[in-house]
């Protein structure tokens, strides 16, 4: 390999072989970001030739990628929304279909007559937490996660990006220190575990890399979403709204915790771009 053109070809012919989905995209992913340029800009660039060292990054990429290990984990970045990532197995890889929580606690956040308080609960690499900032209602967002890895990850994100309302980040568990903390939030995002372990090993082997406690969600896929959901009903304020991201065959699970508690109101599913159910969202009852 040689020129960008060249390098793309090889490379796509390489992630082929091991059964890669997409392998042109991908290599020019991986080599867009090793050149740190935008994607686009190959093309422009595509007879371009490529530095010596470049060529052995990008061979050594490709090496750790035909293993499985995810491409965002090799390229260290992954973009979401209007923000690039750094990411690190510390962290689930942000996922497309993430954003559309992001876009839903917006609408939330538009509906409020005054700044908000966000709170995003399992924040990783602070991806939601990061963009739920920006948002021009938001008065202060608190990034919450167990793991001290996954924090250090989201503080980076935080530290390369502009703008944005402030943002705390807190170790703990699920909602704990808020409740320690009595503080009393307008929205709570979550992103928990999930799958259910029974589920783990038949995943796809790019799962494999990622964190083990941000993937399994117990027997039901509901250990943490449960008492995340009894949690936010002590928490929220009147009005305020709780948005959960589920498994696509969870929403009638999810919808009955919600149910058997009256101080929910005002219960939706809302479905991803391929029209699974992907989100809940309950609103405290009062005003």
């Amino acid at each position: 390999m040689k020129t960008i053109e060249e390098a793309i070809l090889a490379a796509s012919k390489c992630l082929e072989v091991v059964g890669i989905e997409n392998p042109r995209m991908e290599s020019e992913f991986l080599i867009a970001a090793c050149l740190q340029i935008p994607r686009a800009r190959l093309i422009l660039d595509r007879h371009h030739v490529l530095e010596e060292r470049k060529i052995r990054t990008v061979r050594s990429w490709l090496r750790e990628r035909q293993k499985r290990k995810p491409l965002a984990y090799v390229s260290r970045e992954q973009p979401f929304r209007q923000l690039t990532l750094h990411v690190t197995p510390s962290v689930l890889v942000p996922r497309p279909e993430t954003e559309l929580l992001v876009e839903q606690g917006y609408r939330c956040l538009e509906s409020f007559s005054k700044t908000a308080i966000a709170v995003d609960v399992g924040t990783g690499s602070g991806n939601i937490a990061l963009c739920l900032s920006m948002h021009p209602r938001v008065e202060r967002v608190i990034g919450i996660d167990k793991s001290p890895a996954a924090l250090r990850v989201a503080r980076l994100n935080q530290k390369n990006m502009r703008g944005g309302s402030p943002v705390q980040w807190i170790n703990g568990d699920l909602l704990d220190p808020l409740l320690k903390r009595n503080i009393h939030p307008d929205l709570i995002v979550a992103n928990l575990p999930y799958v259910r372990t029974e589920e783990i090993k038949a995943l796809e082997p790019e799962l494999h890399w990622e964190p083990h406690m941000a993937l399994d969600g117990g027997p039901d896929g509901l250990r943490l979403i449960e008492p995340c959901i009894e949690q936010a009903a002590r928490l929220l304020r009147p009005g305020g709204a709780l948005l959960l991201e589920i498994g696509s065959d969870q929403s009638s699970a999810v919808a009955t915790l919600l149910a058997d508690r009256t101080i929910w109101t005002d219960l939706q599913v809302f479905r991803d771009l391929a029209g699974l159910p992907r989100i809940v969202q309950a609103k405290r009852r009062g005003h």
